[in-house]
């Protein structure tokens, strides 16, 4: 009897694992949904370096280094993108424990970028 309860204690936290799994799977595909519709207007990596060159906008390695990340924290992902007549770089950031969060800034000054400015 023990070995069969032991067996069912098993079987029932695997399920709620899955089940844990695939709400977060549900919950980050809406996430990058809701990131890649905001990305539809970005720009080529080839057009970026002519616009820092005409100083419309500050390199992506600048405005990183104002950041002031902790230690262990790296960016990734980074897209820039016109946002209502205004260059924005969108990223994420992966802090030295694995959790990551999304951040849009500004191109031209590094300020942040609310969404409804």
């Amino acid at each position: 009897m023990f070995v069969r309860h032991a067996a069912m204690k098993k079987n029932t936290a695997n399920i709620a694992i899955f089940a844990l799994l695939v709400t977060a799977g549900l919950a980050l595909a809406g996430s990058a949904g809701a990131y890649a519709q905001r990305s539809q207007t970005c720009i080529s990596n080839e057009a970026i370096i002519p616009l820092v060159k005409a100083k419309k906008i500050t390199s992506f390695v600048k405005i990183e280094r104002k950041l002031r990340l902790q230690k262990g924290a790296k960016t990734y992902g980074q897209k820039l993108c016109e946002v209502k007549g205004r260059y924005v770089y969108f990223f994420k950031v992966v802090d030295s424990y694995g959790r990551t969060k999304k951040f849009a800034l500004y191109a031209d000054d590094g300020s942040p970028y609310k969404g409804n400015d």
